[in-house]
């Protein structure tokens, strides 16, 4: 008899557990995960989260699910959505979308995020999901930048400047890469929380920082490009937004191989 291998478990935040919200907004980070081998959790601030064990995970009344189910996930995408609500990062509200907060969801987001901060597990921040985690370690936003929102009927992409000699650069080379863009709020470097540091900027403004990592963990990426809408791409340029999710699912593999051996020790 083979040794039992547990399953690749992933969670995705999502606004809502509800099938028409999932089918509309969390299809593509799924589709990512699955074709990879991965177990997709959606973690939502209205549903409980039923594991392949049988434990569950129940959101409290203000949507936050136990920091404790990350130790059953081997990583967690933080997904697109809508704003974060600048009390959280200690601003009034100044080109922010009031229409698209929901507190539920970032109660949510930001409890996970600082305990996944201090686990140390792979996080691959997505749009929103760049910008709460960034708040979650203590970074702020530029609530509102014009010019990086188009239509998902027609997107429009645009090139990127990967740093030299980042993460981000090892996983995809060096050189600019073409990206979507669905955002209207940003960061920039008095905005990027300290942990971090920039991997790739605009390729026009300079400033806007397209995507983050940390030196400080094992896999952490925060990008504000949507990498899972493989629809937006074609060629050479769709490859390379497959390498993002290789390189994050590699490393959730990792954890996984990890937590078996400290297990098996632990016997």
């Amino acid at each position: 008899m083979g040794v039992y291998t547990p399953p690749i478990l992933v969670g995705i935040t999502s606004r809502s557990s509800e099938p028409a919200w999932l089918a509309r907004w969390t299809a593509n980070y799924v589709a990512r995960l699955e074709a990879r081998g991965v177990t997709p959790l959606i973690l939502a601030p209205d549903a409980p989260v039923v594991m392949p064990s049988g434990d569950v995970f129940a959101p409290d009344a203000q949507g936050r699910l136990p920091v404790e189910i990350l130790d059953h996930l081997n990583g967690i995408v933080f997904a697109g959505g809508g704003d974060v609500h600048p009390r959280y990062f200690g601003q009034g509200e100044d080109g922010v979308e009031v229409a698209s907060i929901d507190l539920r969801r970032d109660e949510l987001e930001l409890t996970l995020g600082r305990a996944v901060l201090a686990r140390d597990m792979p996080v691959f921040g997505v749009c929103r999901g760049c910008q709460v985690l960034n708040v979650a370690a203590g970074g702020a936003m530029v609530q509102h930048i014009d010019g990086h929102r188009s239509s998902t009927e027609a997107p429009r992409l645009h090139d990127v400047a990967v740093c030299a000699g980042s993460q981000l650069g090892a996983i995809l080379g060096a050189g600019t890469l073409a990206v979507n863009t669905y955002h209207h709020q940003a960061l920039d470097r008095n905005t990027l929380a300290a942990p971090f540091v920039p991997a790739a900027f605009d390729g026009t403004q300079g400033w806007v920082i397209e995507a983050y990592e940390s030196p400080a963990h094992r896999w952490l990426l925060g990008v504000q490009w949507h990498p899972e809408r493989a629809q937006d791409y074609g060629g050479a340029t769709a490859q390379r937004q497959e390498q993002l999710w290789d390189s994050f699912v590699a490393a959730c593999r990792a954890d996984q191989q990890q937590r078996m051996v400290h297990a098996h020790a632990n016997d």
